[in-house]
């Protein structure tokens, strides 16, 4: 068929259109449509008509497969956009689904909707899977399942598009994920007649929620969620290297990421910067939070393993750097002359945040990179992530808790009224809450403290470029005389008269 002008009409798959958007926007400025249309050896009827469809266009190239050549929609749209987001969490968490299981919660999708009519007839799922490029495959990982021609319609024409108003510094990504925090590696080397004996290995659970620019020169204080309120560990500390929540499961909930997301808000406001920032379809990840400094942006479903920066080796690095810390840990521990403190939460904050403080702005540009947020080589984020040699011997040990969920399903209500997962109201597990146990170690006096100080200062300064460490250790004792001073201003005379 061919239109007035003569030209044939073509039947243009979603990823045409986004690369005739694509080049539309870079023809733009100075060319009209007619010449634009005529170069692309496309009917100007047909260029207006994708131009009029942007948006719809987008969001389909998003959430569907990229290779079909109509943007369909079935009957029961509104039932269908419900099962498609319960159906995206589900595949987030890695859960997995077959045709049965979709057509049942279509079925509940329809009873809560009071939709008489729907049959889920075996005609109606194929429809469905159809319309939105879902395939029934071998579950062998988050990587592997992801269609590459979805994520190259994303990087290509989607991403750019949504970048280009935004420099490097205000492009953002945050993500979370699960830490075993006290877990140690299953094997280790042992004399030939040696039996291998180990205790129980501790599943004490975090959730950490990183965020950080494309530059690496921002590096957002982590948001770590434990399930104790209050652990005794915290007893007489004010001063946390991060920020401390706590959930009945150590979960994120929509609530948590709201008040946080709300909170960076408003410093941004108070900045006056506009960022944009890039999360996954994660369940507690609301979609409707009323922002005014942050465009956030969710990334397309189940794909995070190839288009989000955090995934592409920061994660992975932070990890590593933590592990390495808590193997020292215990090897120093067998040396030391006192007996062995039990590793508690709020080690396990002073060391997630060190090694997140560790990571350096090469290694976040190169992940970045890597997920197609800035065009180069990003060869070097392998070197990043290999750099660990001290954890060679102990295979899988960094990533051992790679997959757990860091976050509740939402049921089909919650969907269908948009409301926000409440949190988790379970009772605690015996095995994971170190509140159970009362080894609260006494705050060193800080008198006692100066002189640990002034030791410290001779052994670091034994060593070769040791000038940073030792203004760091002045101005700790700057701050510890400070301390002392003030106390002793407190006290009154009747104290040193007894």
């Amino acid at each position: 068929m061919a239109d007035r002008g003569g030209i044939k009409r073509k039947a243009l798959s979603v990823t045409d259109k986004l690369n005739i958007l694509k080049m539309y926007d870079e023809k733009s400025v100075n060319k009209n449509q007619k010449e634009i249309a005529k170069e692309m050896d496309l009917p100007v009827s047909t260029l207006r008509t994708i131009l009029a469809n942007k948006s719809k266009i987008e969001s389909s190239a998003m959430t569907g497969s990229c290779k079909r050549q109509k943007i369909k929609h079935g009957k029961f749209d509104e039932l269908e956009h419900i099962l498609l987001k319960w159906f995206n969490q589900a595949r987030t968490l890695n859960l997995p689904v077959n045709g049965n299981i979709v057509t049942e919660k279509a079925h509940e999708i329809a009873k809560r909707l009071n939709i008489d009519e729907f049959s889920g007839s075996g005609g109606w799922i194929d429809r469905f899977k159809k319309r939105h490029g879902i395939v029934y495959r071998q579950i062998c990982g988050e990587a592997e399942s992801v269609n590459d021609a979805d994520i190259a319609a994303w990087s290509e024409n989607i991403l750019p598009n949504i970048l280009k108003e935004y420099s490097s510094n205000d492009i953002f990504n945050a993500d979370e994920f699960g830490l075993f925090f006290k877990l140690m590696p299953d094997k280790s080397l042992v004399f030939k007649r040696e039996k291998c004996h180990g205790g129980k290995l501790s599943k004490e659970r975090l959730s950490v929620l990183a965020c950080t620019n494309a530059t690496g020169s921002q590096k957002l204080r982590l948001l770590v969620i434990g399930k104790s309120k209050a652990p005794r560990c915290f007893k007489n500390v004010r001063t946390f290297p991060c920020d401390y929540v706590s959930q009945n499961r150590a979960w994120m909930t929509g609530d948590i990421f709201i008040n946080w997301i709300k909170q960076l808000d408003l410093s941004f406001k108070k900045q006056n910067r506009n960022i944009l920032l890039f999360v996954d379809n994660c369940p507690a990840h609301p979609t409707n939070i009323p922002l005014e400094n942050i465009k956030l942006v969710f990334l397309p479903p189940n794909a995070t393993a190839k288009l989000q920066p955090l995934d592409q080796g920061i994660i992975k690095v932070l990890k590593q750097k933590y592990r390495k810390k808590l193997v020292l840990r215990y090897l120093k521990e067998m040396e030391s002359k006192n007996p062995a403190k039990k590793l508690d939460v709020l080690d396990a904050l002073h060391y997630v945040s060190a090694a997140w403080d560790e990571i350096t702005a090469d290694v976040i540009k190169n992940c970045f990179r890597k997920a197609k947020f800035v065009e180069g080589d990003y060869s070097a984020v392998e070197k990043s992530c290999e750099d660990f040699q001290e954890l060679e011997e102990f295979p899988g040990y960094a990533e051992i808790d790679e997959d757990v969920a860091t976050s509740n399903i939402r049921s089909i209500d919650q969907i269908i009224t948009d409301k926000i997962a409440p949190a988790d109201v379970t009772s605690i597990d015996e095995e994971s809450e170190d509140e159970e146990e009362d080894d609260t170690t006494p705050i060193l006096p800080v008198v006692n403290a100066l002189d640990y100080v002034n030791e410290l200062r001779r052994l670091v300064a034994s060593f070769d470029d040791a000038d940073e460490s030792l203004n760091h250790l002045n101005k700790i004792e700057n701050f510890l005389y400070s301390k002392n001073i003030k106390n002793m201003k407190q006290r009154k005379i009747d104290d040193f008269l007894k």
